[in-house]
């Protein structure tokens, strides 16, 4: 699958359930409704994926922006939300495998410790798509942050 296909494959309007594991937390998992938005821009090079989730009663916002060339199998985004990296714009960096699922990894500053990952997955599927996000320690060790279920709106 190319990153053309899947970017066609994501488009459109979505509604799904946002799972936010705190895990650091005695009860870690929260879960509300989650909507997004795929659109293809700039001639179809990126696609945007914008979407909505709530916490605590309070509606959160996200956008990724992703692009690849297609020559290969690299692409490259930037993402933030509202909650999770408020007033940051996180460069990202992954691949796309034959399947179509699109990996990327940022980083993030812990102030007074070295730098922690943020790994997002996208898998699209029949109608369906999955937007994941984990915590990756300094040392490697990931943890699940978020999983988002989207069916068409």
């Amino acid at each position: 699958m190319t990153i053309q296909d899947v970017f066609s494959s994501l488009e459109g309007e979505w509604k799904g359930t946002n799972r936010l594991n705190l895990s650091f937390l005695p009860d870690p998992i929260f879960e509300s409704p989650s909507t997004a938005k795929a659109v293809k821009r700039m001639n179809g090079q990126c696609l945007e994926i914008a979407y909505t989730w709530v916490y605590e009663g309070e509606q959160h916002e996200g956008v990724i922006l992703i692009t690849g060339s297609g020559k290969d199998n690299s692409v490259s985004a930037f993402w933030t939300d509202s909650w999770h990296s408020k007033y940051v714009l996180m460069e990202c960096k992954g691949t796309i495998s034959d399947e179509g699922v699109i990996n990327l990894m940022g980083h993030y500053s812990v102030p007074g410790h070295p730098d922690w990952g943020w790994r997002t997955e996208i898998v699209p599927g029949s109608d369906t798509f999955k937007y994941l996000m984990f915590n990756v320690s300094p040392e490697g060790e990931e943890d699940w942050a978020v999983e988002t279920v989207f069916e068409r709106a």
